[in-house]
């Protein structure tokens, strides 16, 4: 992760957002001497977002654990087993 003041950013912003697309670094950008907000690629953001609706549905964050623990418990069907079916 990267710091940048505020005035840096703006004069590299076409090199930063370049970067922060092809590459999943963040760059924080600060202004004066706080950190104020954060650059990340749109794949980056949509799956931090992604996360986040996940994270939000407790009946489904409930399924989640749920199944974690019959895969550790080695509960799971092969999928060779489904198809035969």
């Amino acid at each position: 992760m990267t710091t940048i003041n505020l005035s840096d950013a703006k004069n590299r912003l076409s090199k930063l957002v370049k970067e922060a697309a092809e590459t999943t670094c963040q760059v924080v950008i600060s202004v004066n001497g706080r950190n104020q907000a954060v650059l990340i690629s749109m794949e980056e953001y949509e799956s931090l977002m992604e996360t986040i609706n996940i994270l939000r549905d407790q009946t489904l964050v409930k399924k989640i654990k749920t199944s974690m623990e019959e895969i550790q418990k080695g509960n799971v069907v092969d999928f060779d087993s489904i198809r035969k079916d």
